[in-house]
């Protein structure tokens, strides 16, 4: 088929562009001619073709699991697919040539008579809408040329267009002309149409297919079928038309094929009859887990940019572990059973040795919202005593340990404070007389951890948390004592990943959900396989923490979070008015932390699935123990390190008296009311309420209201009192003061 007339050389080329631009001077205006004459004077001679332009390409990213299936793709709207002259069909070919330049096979680059006509008709019409070009004419100015329409580019052109017909045959003209040009709905290249349109090979594309890509190279942005399906079907019989005229196809497959209707697949109304099916647009985004993906994008976007990640054809290895995460999704939901929208629960599961997140649940209905409360929406929510190890853990940085004797009364004032609102107290007015650190977190004792983060400072405290991994915690905050009870904000993610340090023995690793992203060549751009952590802790402290923790599991606040052999440790956390509750355990190998609440607002979680008041001990942690029980079951039972003695100071008068500056107590820094044992900040103060809609919408502000916690615990075993604690006969309680429901935090 490469059957060419004779050139007649350089010299005979420009006779004729010299008869076409004659004919252009009777239909054109004079000054055109004189730009058409002067373009030739200084035009390349034959032989020096310019500079190719750059290939645009754009290949989506793919994402994969830790088993290495796929779970998202990352795409732009623009797409470039890889394929090679061998993989175009011949009837496509056949269609392209009968309705883009029938002559392409007798020309030498350059149609004479369609440059006449194109004059005449710009002529007729005033304006330059029509180019006569060959399929040579368009390749050159897809890669070589802009494509604004004058007459000393068409010029140019045509000169290129003639000098590339000595050096290429007509067969690798027409595969780079069908590889550089657009067909609409991102797709640049033929390869990328054929997936767009008809999620198929170009090789496997059918006639009525290949009409329909024809007919879209006139107009991409006016003829593709995913913007007018009437105007690209009816351009598609016009190229059937041309195909028969051509002698492409026969009258009856010409019959067979315009018999046929385009009908995009995602348009619910099918016509009838025979039909020739547009594919809806590509997957972009989650195949599954979409708020992990969602979280992960916006890393690899951060670190790589937007262009390599939607364009860049990268391939990103994850850290999510499908049956870790089909766990969590079952041990959510069975919380959630009967419950609607907007109660709701986020779970985070990590490896404390390595960071990585094996699972991540967001909420109950990504369709519904994709908020991801896993990450703490848009403000984040408050611990309540989930907080309180990151307290313990500063206090025995300082030389403080789990059998330091705290005072416990039922009533705690703050030192320095003047104003209305300087007391703290547990939820039954209960003095518990004198009491170890590790009885008041097994009894999450509120009266102490106040007393107890005011001696060891506060300032302390948060940076602790900060390098815990907890960002939200504001280090020019002025939390005061709640701040041991919960009060600064913070996220499933970031508790997870605070407790996972403790598990890791104070060696921190920031929590990642990706192992590894490479590029087309095979280069990795990121690596987490690898890394190494910051010690945060020494290995004592951190180990005498997770000893404490674990006597909060098998005798106080968390004993639903049991694993039964196995040892856990884990602590509880309810706000007030039992707003959230949450649960956060680990295993030395599995951490995992358990957030339940509202998801638009602060509001109480009363009467959910049988439970009257929910707190910490209720359903977050029997959904951490259901799935904990379900990933870990098989698996070695895996003991933690005996931890080495602390050289503690005996009594709290022992820590020294600390300066306290007179401060009037003011909003989130000295509560007024502390119910004991309420796990978590219980001052009632004005915040405002988390923005919880996702980022693209934007939302009034909400009124503001209190976010501070009252729950309560148990102080004693059911087997009798724990060994160690001093156990008191409970003080009365004032007459105008009414606590909660009985049975918080069990």
């Amino acid at each position: 088929m490469g059957k060419r007339r004779s050139s007649g050389g350089p010299i005979a080329l420009l006779l004729r562009l010299a008869v076409a631009i004659g004919i252009s001077a009777l239909l054109v205006p004079p000054v055109a001619l004189g730009v058409a004459a002067a373009t030739l004077l200084k035009a390349p001679l034959p032989g020096e073709l310019p500079d190719q332009r750059p290939t645009f390409e754009a290949v989506p990213s793919l994402v994969v699991d830790r088993s290495g299936t796929q779970i998202a793709v990352f795409r732009g709207f623009d797409r470039t697919v890889e394929i090679s002259q061998s993989d175009v069909p011949e009837i496509l070919k056949q269609a392209v040539i009968a309705i883009e330049d029938r002559r392409f096979y007798e020309h030498d680059g350059i149609d004479f008579e369609g440059i006449a006509r194109a004059a005449r008709v710009n002529l007729e019409l005033g304006e330059v809408v029509q180019g006569g070009s060959t399929i040579t004419q368009q390749y050159i100015k897809n890669a070589y040329l802009s494509g604004e329409r004058t007459f000393e580019r068409k010029f140019r052109e045509a000169l290129l267009a003639r000098e590339l017909e000595q050096q290429l045959s007509k067969d690798e003209i027409l595969f780079r002309y069908l590889e550089s040009s657009y067909f609409g709905a991102g797709a640049y290249g033929i390869g990328a149409a054929a997936e767009v349109y008809f999620s198929k090979p170009v090789g496997e594309l059918d006639i009525s297919e290949a009409a329909t890509l024809a007919g879209i190279l006139q107009a991409p942005t006016r003829l593709s079928p995913r913007v007018d399906i009437e105007a690209a079907d009816e351009r598609r019989r016009l190229v059937l038309q041309a195909m028969l005229e051509e002698g492409a196809i026969s009258e009856s497959e010409h019959a067979r094929q315009s018999a046929r209707t385009l009908w995009v697949a995602s348009n619910p109304e099918r016509p009838s009859g025979v039909v020739t099916v547009v594919a809806p647009p590509p997957p972009n985004g989650a195949l599954a887990y979409p708020f992990f993906v969602d979280w992960i994008e916006a890393e690899v976007v951060e670190r790589l940019g937007p262009d390599l990640v939607y364009q860049g054809g990268l391939r990103i290895e994850t850290t999510i572990d499908p049956r870790a995460q089909a766990e969590a999704e079952v041990a959510v939901a069975a919380r959630l059973e009967n419950t609607e929208f907007p109660v709701d629960m986020s779970l985070v599961a990590l490896n404390p040795r390595n960071g990585e997140v094996l699972a991540m649940v967001g909420g109950r209905d990504y369709d519904f919202s994709q908020v991801n409360l896993a990450i703490g929406g848009s403000t984040g929510f408050q611990p309540g005593s989930a907080f309180k190890p990151i307290v313990l853990a500063e206090a025995f940085n300082q030389g403080l340990g789990p059998d330091t004797i705290y005072p416990a009364p039922g009533v705690w004032s703050v030192p320095g404070c003047s104003g209305s609102r300087c007391t703290i107290s547990n939820y039954d007015y209960r003095d518990r007389g004198e009491i170890t650190l590790r009885d008041a977190t097994r009894a999450s004792v509120n009266t102490v951890f106040a007393e107890l983060v005011m001696n060891v400072s506060v300032e302390r405290t948060v940076a602790l948390a900060r390098e815990l991994g907890l960002d939200r915690v504001d280090p020019d905050g002025t939390y005061g004592p709640s701040l041991a009870l919960g009060a600064a904000e913070s996220s499933t993610l970031e508790m997870a990943s605070a407790y996972g340090t403790i598990a890791n023995e104070g060696v921190r690793l920031a929590p990642t959900g990706i192992l590894r992203v490479i590029d087309r060549a095979g280069n990795v751009l990121i690596d987490n396989t690898a890394r190494g952590g910051t010690r945060v802790l020494s290995a004592t402290v951190a180990n005498n923490v997770t000893d404490v923790l674990v006597d909060v599991v098998a005798n106080g606040t968390a004993r639903r979070a049991s694993l039964g052999d196995r040892p856990v440790a884990g602590k509880t956390g309810t706000t007030q008015s039992y707003r959230a509750a949450w649960f956060i355990g680990y295993t030395p190998s599995l951490v995992t932390a358990v957030w339940m609440g509202h998801a638009d607002k602060l509001a109480p979680l009363t009467n959910v699935n049988g439970v009257g008041s929910v707190t910490g001990g209720s359903h977050p942690a029997i959904a951490f123990g259901q799935f904990m029980n379900a990933f870990l079951d098989g698996t070695e039972v895996e003991e933690f390190a005996e931890p080495l003695p602390l050289e503690q100071l005996e009594r709290a008068e022992d820590v020294g008296t600390r300066k306290q500056e007179q401060t009037e107590a003011g909003a989130r820094n000295l509560p007024d009311v502390v119910g004991a044992n309420c796990d978590g900040a219980c001052e009632r103060d004005q915040v405002p309420v988390p923005n919880l809609d996702p980022p693209a919408v934007t939302s009034t502000t909400a009124p503001t209201t209190t976010t501070t916690e009252a729950a309560s615990v148990a102080t004693t075993s059911t087997t009798g009192p724990i060994p160690g604690q001093l156990v008191v006969a409970p003080q009365p309680r004032p007459a105008n003061q009414t606590p909660p429901s009985s049975g918080a935090d069990r």
